[in-house]
């Protein structure tokens, strides 16, 4: 018994070249504001956002004011000890 291909099998689909693909991309990231890098380093960087008061000023979090004083002191002696010294 032959069984015939189904019909969406048989259709080739239209190629698509990369700047279509990228416009894509583009467009779809723009109309989703709340993924993407730039949302996620801010979310890893600032408290959270108040739901109360949108237009409050996020504050940075202290581990990472903590961490990045570290790492500041940290190039600051590299700095002395190999350059200055």
């Amino acid at each position: 018994m032959d069984q015939l291909p189904r019909p969406w099998c048989s259709d080739m689909a239209e190629r698509v070249t990369p700047t279509e693909v990228r416009t894509w991309f583009h467009e779809y990231f723009r109309q989703r504001p709340d993924i993407g890098f730039w949302k996620a380093s801010l979310d890893l960087i600032l408290e959270s956002k108040n739901p109360f008061d949108p237009e409050q000023r996020r504050q940075p979090r202290r581990g990472f004011l903590i961490g990045a004083g570290i790492v500041i002191v940290a190039v600051g002696w590299f700095a002395y000890f190999n350059f200055v010294r």
